[in-house]
């Protein structure tokens, strides 16, 4: 069951319903910023990113992903959160001063 729904973000029609539900609106802010980039339909850029996560994720990405499902009641929405978090991450959460000290924004 697990798998069929992770395997539904890679599908572009599915991906267009976790968009809907389950991202939050930075989140689909940053998906249509990184398809507008590409030249490519957001949906299409969902399921080809998730694909390749899904496919090529190492250890730290499914444990992270099994940590996550493991302490909610929506484990099923956790995890498509957390591989749009992957597969988008927010770039601009980090920034470092001139000084080298790391600051968060």
């Amino acid at each position: 069951m697990l798998g069929d729904i992770l395997n539904g973000l890679a599908n572009p029609e599915c991906a267009a319903e976790v968009l809907a539900v389950v991202a939050s609106p930075a989140m689909q802010a940053r998906v249509a910023a990184a398809a507008a980039a590409e030249g490519v339909e957001p949906v299409a850029l969902v399921a080809a990113r998730a694909r390749h996560l899904l496919d090529r994720g190492g250890e730290e990405f499914w444990l992270d992903l099994v940590g996550t499902m493991a302490n909610t009641a929506r484990p099923a929405a956790a995890a498509l959160d957390r591989i749009l978090a992957w597969s988008f991450p927010d770039t601009a959460r980090v920034g470092v001063t001139r000084a080298g000290e790391g600051r968060v924004r």
